[in-house]
């Protein structure tokens, strides 16, 4: 019995936070693009792996220095046969990128190539000018692993993914073979709501922890035949991305040393989406009054005049303070009995589109 009353606490408990969940959606899509302030000097609290409700307040977040990070169309590509499993690609100076993703190899400008599907954000390889010597397509096998989907809450796994080069190929004498494994983890570890500069608050945020090593090797070989082999660097990458559903990159990114203290953070200050989904045109829904003490009437888009819908208002600490449905496009929320302060209001329409926007009650 005691074991059954801990299990249904649990399931209790877990209730909260179970509708936050990372879907392919919510992923960087080709053709947006991203502007980061980078805080090279925060001084912000990263919480706690916990399951209870977190507020993460970085609205003091500064601008120290900016990151860009455009997804290109694969297809647009001149070669994009080589890479037939990406769909999204960025280009550039590897220290451009604010993305949650790897460098090109080598010191030159070049591709990488990435997939976006509902699995997950993967490395599938770059094209490089790997030091010099001429674009090279390089393929990471497995490919690595950068944002596993479906992801909520108490989400846990691992992930191994390498790429390597061949320098100077001649199967007559001895060749130099590059290559560079990864072993990351990936945990789900927290969930809350976030504020940051200039975009404001996000009710739902889920914390992705990655802890990743590589290790860099170079080995002398003749064909298939290996002749020496130096391990030349090995680097740990501890750091936390914060996701929130349909902004379509980390909100935040925290990066930290291996000790887990806080050496930078980069936020998003700007957005440009590629056929934006629907649910981020918050100004596409009038709600009037705002602030409101007594009736909040909501008008939502024509397109949805016949589609039925699912209305939940959620407090700022997530949770659900009513639910109901209804259809059309014209909406009555009474809040006669709502405690003064700031609402979340989210309508799920049957089509699967979402709206979610704020509601103060005076």
């Amino acid at each position: 019995m005691k074991n059954l009353l801990l299990a249904i606490l649990l399931i209790i408990s877990l209730s909260g936070f179970s509708q936050i969940t990372i879907y392919q959606a919510d992923l960087p899509q080709p053709g947006d693009s991203f502007m980061l302030y980078v805080d090279k000097t925060p001084v912000v609290s990263l919480g706690t792996a916990s399951a209870s409700f977190q507020n993460w307040d970085y609205n003091l977040l500064s601008n120290d220095s900016t990151k860009y990070a455009p997804y290109g169309i694969t297809a647009n590509l001149p070669f994009a046969s080589s890479f037939p499993t990406s769909n999204s690609y960025t280009f550039g100076p590897a220290y451009l990128y604010g993305g949650p993703g790897s460098p090109s190899p080598g010191s030159g400008v070049g591709y990488t190539m990435w997939a976006i599907n509902s699995t997950g954000m993967w490395v599938i390889g770059y094209r490089s000018d790997y030091d010099g010597l001429g674009e090279k397509n390089i393929f990471t096998n497995p490919n690595e692993l950068l944002m596993p989907v479906p992801c909520t809450y108490g989400y846990n796994q691992q992930h191994d993914s390498k790429w390597e080069i061949l320098i100077n190929y001649n199967t007559a004498d001895y060749d130099t073979l590059y290559r560079s494994r990864t072993h990351k983890t990936f945990t789900c570890d927290a969930w809350g709501s976030m504020t940051i500069p200039i975009l404001g608050t996000f009710p739902d945020i889920i914390r992705v922890h990655e802890y990743s090593v590589t290790v860099d090797s170079i080995f002398g070989v003749i064909g298939t035949t290996v002749y020496s082999s130096l391990k030349w660097k090995s680097d740990t990458v501890n750091k936390y991305y914060f996701w929130a559903p349909l902004e379509r990159h980390p909100v935040v990114t925290a990066y930290c040393n291996t000790a887990g203290q806080l050496q930078r953070m980069e936020w998003v200050s700007w957005s440009n989406l590629n056929n934006p989904i629907v649910t981020l045109e918050e100004k596409a829904v009038n709600i009037y009054p705002n602030p409101a003490s007594d009736i909040a009437k909501i008008n939502l888009p024509e397109i949805f005049k016949t589609t039925n819908f699912t209305l939940s208002v959620f407090d700022i600490t997530r949770k659900k303070i009513i639910t109901q449905k209804g259809n059309g496009t014209d909406v009555s929320l009474n809040i006669k009995d709502f405690d003064q302060g700031c609402y979340f209001v989210e309508i799920q329409m049957e089509n699967g589109a979402r709206f979610k926007f704020k509601l103060v009650v005076n």
